[in-house]
C-alpha cells in the first residue's frame, strides 16, 4: 500500500514513518512538507492513503482537499487527518473522512487506522467499495463550519464586534444577559446562555455550573477547594476559579 505523509514538521514526519514501519505493514511510504508538494506526489504517484496535518504554512489540510478536486475522481486518495488541536474539526473529520488521528499519535491508534485502511484497500480490488469518499470531503468543505456558531456578534453602540468562538474563554450568566469572557475582554449580549448553548458544539465547550459555560482547552486542572468543594481552574490571564456545580460533577470529570 501507497501512503504519502504531510507535514510541514520534518520531527512529526519521522514520527509518523516510524510509527507506520514499526507496525509490520507491508508499506510504501513516501513524505511531502507542503501542500503543493503533496498535491504532486499524489497526482505522479497515486498514493492509496494520505495522512494529512491540517495546519501548515501557506496552504494546509483544507486546502489540499480543495486542490485534489481537480484530478480524477479514482486517483482520489483515502485522507487520514493528523491534528494537535482544533477539536470542532476533529468532530466532523470523524463523520467525514477515513480516520483522525490526535497528536502525538499513539502505535495502537495507528494500526487500527491501518487495518481499517487494508480492509478498504482489500474491499476496493473486489470491487466492493460503495463509499464515495470524494463526495463526502467535497461536502466537508462546504459545509464544515455550519453546523456550529463560529463567531459571536457582539454590539457595543453603533459597532458590532466579531469574536471569534475560539478566543472566547467562558460564559457565565448574568440574569437575562450573559457575559462572555475573552483572556482580555468581558463582553455583555443579550442572548440568554441556554439558548447560546445550543449553537455551540458540546466537545468545545462544557457546562460546570448553572451559571458558567467553559471552553474544555481552558480548563487547566481540577480540585477540590474548603470545604472540599470541586472547582476548575481556567488557564486564562486571570487564572480564574469557576465552582462545579453538584449536578456537574459527572460531566466534568469525563473531560
Amino acid at each position: 500500500m501507497k501512503v504519502l505523509i504531510v507535514d510541514d514538521e520534518p520531527l512529526a514526519r519521522v514520527r509518523m514513518r516510524k510509527l507506520l514501519l514499526a507496525s509490520g505493514k507491508d508499506l510504501e511510504i513516501d513524505e511531502a512538507e507542503s501542500a503543493d508538494s503533496a498535491l504532486s506526489k499524489i497526482k505522479e504517484n497515486k498514493p492509496f492513503a494520505v495522512f494529512l496535518d491540517i495546519q501548515m504554512p501557506g496552504k494546509g489540510g483544507f486546502e489540499l482537499i480543495e486542490d485534489l478536486e481537480k484530478i480524477p475522481q479514482e486517483d482520489f486518495p483515502h485522507i487520514v487527518f493528523a491534528t494537535a488541536f482544533d477539536e470542532y474539526a476533529i468532530k466532523a473529520f470523524e463523520k467525514n473522512a477515513i480516520d483522525y488521528l490526535l497528536k502525538p499519535v499513539e502505535q495502537d491508534r495507528l494500526e487500527q487506522t491501518l487495518e481499517k485502511l487494508i480492509a478498504l484497500e482489500n474491499s476496493e480490488k473486489q470491487g466492493n467499495n460503495s463509499d464515495n469518499l470524494y463526495e463526502k470531503l467535497k461536502n466537508l468543505i462546504e459545509n464544515k463550519n455550519e453546523k456550529y456558531l463560529q463567531r459571536l456578534h457582539v454590539k457595543i453602540g453603533d459597532r458590532t464586534l466579531l469574536i471569534n468562538i475560539a478566543d472566547i474563554v467562558r460564559f457565565e450568566s448574568d440574569e437575562k444577559y450573559t457575559a462572555v469572557y475573552t483572556n482580555e475582554n468581558r463582553y455583555i449580549i443579550d442572548t440568554p446562555m441556554i439558548n447560546l448553548e445550543s449553537k455551540l458544539d458540546p466537545n468545545v465547550f462544557v457546562r460546570v455550573h448553572r451559571a458558567n459555560l467553559i471552553a474544555v482547552n481552558r480548563i487547566a486542572e481540577i480540585r477540590r477547594q474548603f470545604p472540599g468543594k470541586p472547582v476548575v481552574v481556567l488557564n486564562d490571564s486571570a487564572k480564574t476559579v469557576i465552582p462545579i456545580g453538584r449536578n456537574y460533577v459527572d460531566r466534568v470529570k469525563e473531560l
